[in-house]
């Protein structure tokens, strides 16, 4: 029981401020760091960075309240973006950019009001080749061009 505690106090460390915000660093157990931020109340807030344990950023955004708020960024171990978007209290929202996604460039997509839906522009070469939609992150509907996607989805607007 000793041993466990120990391990835990030498994973998590806290710097206090005389605001009541506390930086928090945690570490996975190889002691390479794992995540990094503000928190107030037990609750996380602004900027943090969370890291894969070779070291390279995982994911860096801001937090409101313990919820994502804000613009984000997700990294793949080699350090490379991977995608980047919005969450409007821990809700994905507008435009997010997916790289690299079964061989194509980038998707381009905007979740709609429920945060479940995306519609995705898909490019290859830099070049628009089909749309698609996703509801749950599951593949539900495909056009490749531009105006039978229009033609199916009238309300939709970019």
């Amino acid at each position: 029981m000793r041993l466990i505690i120990i391990l835990l106090l030498a994973t998590i460390s806290f710097a206090s401020f005389s605001d009541g915000k506390i930086f928090v660093s945690e570490s996975f157990p190889s002691g390479s760091k794992k995540a990094e931020g503000w928190m107030m109340n037990s609750k996380k807030m602004d900027y943090w960075h969370y890291f894969h344990e070779n070291g390279n950023i995982k994911s860096k955004g801001n937090y409101t309240n313990n919820s994502k708020d804000g613009y984000w960024f997700y990294y793949n171990s080699n350090g490379k973006t991977a995608k980047e978007g919005h969450f409007n209290n821990g809700k994905t929202t507008k435009w997010w950019i997916f790289y690299n996604v079964n061989d194509y460039d980038k998707e381009k997509c905007l979740y709609q009001k429920d945060g479940i839906t995306r519609f995705c522009l898909v490019y290859k070469n830099g070049k628009l080749v089909k749309a698609c939609k996703y509801k749950n992150d599951v593949f539900s509907k495909q056009w490749t061009s531009i105006s039978s996607f229009k033609r199916d989805n009238p309300h939709f607007s970019f």
